[in-house]
């Protein structure tokens, strides 16, 4: 019971760090054409040419961000990837209040029916997540389905990228890059679990899994967060942190949920019913995502919630 509350309160303690750095982020990007980006009021004559990733907003957002992640990596010490995943849902809400705070980015009222319904669904699965025993993780990871899957979602994030070279329409370009950084994402929280349970094998006197799988799954974390980064900022840079950080996080959660079920076999040990609930209260958590993620806006400078005037040199 406490191990589930710590890691409870680890993932949402991270995904609001997480949300926090990718405003920041929003704010580096933005200044390149605003002397106040959080207001966005004083328009520059000029554009600001400094390196957008030197600037202090996005130092301080790859601050939290990178404490984030170190909390979601110690959170996989107590609950596993598909919890994670649920958790991740969660974010949503939180990125919509803390977009509102930091950068006055509005949704219409009706988005608190989403909320709670998001709300609701991840406490459903809560309820009825199962997880695995660390030795499983081996296991699987040693079989060709694994590998198979592993390399499909990297294949898939390759294709988007290279349609986004063909497809200038907005409505491909926000959902694209966003989903990109989301496969990015969850493949660094499945290959950390993978290393993270390399723990129990030493505390527990096992060998360790071939040193070129260790190598290979490393490379893969290392390359992941990177890849997360880059695409993220691709995305924030174009359009608004909370339709960008939304697709994203649904991203994130969908593949999560289901990297944890397909490769680590979570739910495995559920009954039907059980199965049902989860399913149920999954469906619901990511129906509510995507209508909260409807909007499409593009900024800076054509689009503005917060001030519509202020596109005017």
């Amino acid at each position: 019971m406490f191990q589930n509350i710590a890691g409870i309160g680890l993932v949402i303690l991270a995904s609001t760090l997480s949300s926090i750095g990718m405003n920041f982020q929003k704010l580096a990007h933005r200044q390149t054409d605003y002397h106040d980006p959080r207001t966005m009021k004083k328009v520059r004559q000029r554009k600001l040419h400094s390196d957008v990733y030197c600037r202090p907003f996005m130092l301080l957002g790859f601050v939290l961000s990178i404490s984030a992640t170190i909390l979601d990596s110690m959170a996989l010490l107590f609950i596993g990837t598909t919890t994670i995943g649920i958790l991740g849902c969660a974010a949503i809400p939180i990125n919509v209040f803390v977009s509102r705070l930091v950068l006055y980015e509005r949704i219409g009222t009706s988005e608190k029916w989403y909320i709670l319904l998001i709300t609701l669904g991840c406490i459903a699965c809560l309820f009825t997540s199962k997880t695995h025993e660390p030795i499983e993780t081996f296991e699987r990871f040693a079989k060709v389905e694994t590998a198979a899957f592993i390399v499909s979602m990297w294949t898939l994030g390759m294709i988007l990228y290279v349609l986004c070279h063909f497809i200038e329409r907005i409505h491909f370009q926000l959902p694209a890059l966003s989903i990109i950084s989301g496969i990015m994402g969850a493949q660094f929280v499945t290959m950390g679990k993978y290393l993270l349970d390399m723990i129990w094998l030493i505390e527990s006197g096992l060998p360790l899994p071939p040193t070129l799988q260790i190598v290979g799954v490393s490379c893969l974390a290392v390359m992941a967060v990177v890849l997360q980064v880059i695409f993220l900022n691709k995305a924030l840079e174009r359009f608004n942190a909370t339709h960008a950080v939304a697709i994203f996080q649904c991203t994130w959660c969908v593949l999560n949920v289901s990297q944890g079920i397909i490769i680590f076999g979570d739910m495995a040990s559920a009954t039907t019913i059980e199965y049902v609930i989860f399913m149920s209260g999954f469906v619901a958590a990511i129906t509510g995502v995507i209508f909260l993620s409807k909007q499409i806006g593009v900024e800076p400078p054509s689009y503005s919630d917060h001030n519509p005037s202020s596109t005017s040199p």
